[in-house]
């Protein structure tokens, strides 16, 4: 089953949010890491308006160093960063929804299902997911739709699950497959789920789909599923909780909002303009790492520090003869 996008209402708010970070420098003495989120929250309709803006943060405490600071044990670096980032991404969207008037959807950049979590402790995933499903549940409350949104998405998911139901033995053994559909199963293997939805028209989007990420189990009331949008030039997958998709004004009112934004976007392949803005308020430049070394040597001199980097760090900066 497909549906057509429905038309957007006359007045309406989209905000969308993306982060970037810097992370921890393993050459320096000094630890810690900043986490840049930005955000665009554009007003349309007969008072249109826009708000493009970015909130940073240095961490250098050990609450902001440690997932369980009064161990010291699970450092908040590599996976457990990026899934940080994702929560702040979150937290700043309930945050804004406090300036929004009429209808609002919330978008973030990338995928609500946060799977590079899978392979985490229980403990350690409760504990990162905390904060991200709170914010999930304070947009609920104020009946705000949230969509992760994923240009050209590698996911395989629905493709398959297609090679499972036509598969008459175990996944694994292709090489001895006697199905009559045997070519058709190894055809899917090479597939991506975004070939398998070029039949959508444009603004048309697919049924939705449930995961079977593990980590899912972890999400309670704000379990993720997903469906596919052709937004005009490509097929993008959204994730949205499972009370926006059991909610036919909510998801109606996101599928309008992400088929329009597609539409305003200035490049093509089409994306959102909210995510766009998001993402040039998100990025940090060399320059401004730079400058933010700079100034976290300053501080730390002033009160009779030194910063001391390892030999390996030292030579790379030295100019070579």
């Amino acid at each position: 089953a497909t549906a057509s996008a429905p038309p957007v209402p006359s007045n309406f708010c989209v905000v969308g949010s993306d982060a970037s970070s810097i992370p921890l420098d393993r050459h320096s003495s000094i630890r810690y890491y900043v986490i840049n989120v930005g955000y665009a929250c554009l007003q349309y309709g007969s008072c249109p308006d826009a708000v493009l803006e970015a909130s940073s943060q240095l961490c250098f405490r050990d609450e902001d160093l440690y997932l369980f600071p009064e161990k010291r044990d699970v450092p908040i670096e590599g996976v457990l960063l990026g899934a940080r980032m994702e929560t702040e991404s979150l937290r700043i969207l309930q945050q804004i929804m406090q300036s929004t008037s009429g209808p609002t959807v919330a978008l973030r950049d990338g995928p609500l299902i946060l799977w590079t979590l899978q392979n985490e402790s229980r403990e350690v995933q409760q504990a990162l997911l905390h904060d991200f499903l709170q914010a999930m549940a304070v947009l609920r409350q104020v009946g705000v739709p949230l969509a992760g949104y994923i240009s050209f998405t590698d996911s395989r998911d629905v493709a398959n699950s297609l090679r499972v139901w036509l598969c008459p033995g175990r996944p694994n053994e292709c090489a001895h497959c006697t199905s009559d559909d045997g070519d058709l199963c190894l055809a899917l293997a090479k597939i991506r789920d975004r070939d398998l939805f070029t039949f959508l028209a444009e603004g048309e989007r697919s049924q939705l789909f449930g995961s079977s990420s593990q980590i899912l189990e972890e999400y309670g009331e704000h379990r993720v599923d997903f469906f596919y949008l052709n937004v005009g030039g490509e097929i993008a997958r959204v994730e949205v909780p499972r009370w926006v998709g059991s909610d036919a004004n909510l998801l109606g009112l996101l599928h309008a909002v992400i088929h329009d934004q597609c539409r305003r976007s200035p490049g093509f392949p089409p994306y959102p303009p909210a995510l766009l803005e998001a993402h040039e308020q998100a990025v940090i430049t060399a320059a401004e790492r730079r400058l933010v070394e700079e100034m976290v040597e300053r501080a730390l001199g002033q009160v009779g520090q030194r910063v001391i980097r390892s030999a390996k760090d030292d030579s790379k900066r030295r100019r070579g003869l």
